[in-house]
């Protein structure tokens, strides 16, 4: 599992920096200079004014990932096939095997929207805790 959850970043990580580099690059440079000119220093600068300009593109790249995880597939189809024992089985991937491996057609799609149903879950329940903490650091 240690080598799929390596691949996967590593696969993952040039998407997430080109989604972070257009960002960090949007931020005014005045912004930065303004803190330097206050007295912050780089750890300030990067708390107070980089990271509060970053969390869109923070939000969008978080909800990529935690969809990506749930939807590991190819990884799991190409390495190892769930085995050994069925450790390293995803939900894709077992609503793959149900479908076209054991031939049932209604447990497989059902696994497939339960899965659908979970991601969609987990990242409205991100956006509201990104939203309060923009809402709380705003005040």
């Amino acid at each position: 599992m240690i080598v799929i959850i390596t691949l996967a970043i590593w696969t993952t990580s040039g998407t997430f920096m080109l989604i972070f580099l257009p960002a960090i690059y949007a931020i005014p440079a005045d912004l930065t200079e303004a803190a330097i000119m206050d007295g912050a220093n780089a750890w300030q600068r990067f708390r107070q004014v980089t990271l509060p300009m970053l969390k869109p593109t923070l939000f969008l790249v978080l909800t990529l990932g935690l969809i990506s995880t749930w939807q590991v597939f190819d990884q799991i189809y190409l390495i190892s096939q769930g085995n050994p024992a069925g450790t390293t089985l995803t939900p894709a991937f077992l609503s793959y095997l149900t479908s076209f491996g054991n031939q049932q057609w209604g447990q497989g799609a059902a696994i497939a929207f339960i899965l659908f149903a979970i991601i969609v879950v987990l990242t409205i329940v991100q956006r509201l805790i990104i939203s309060e903490r923009r809402a709380g650091s705003a005040s």
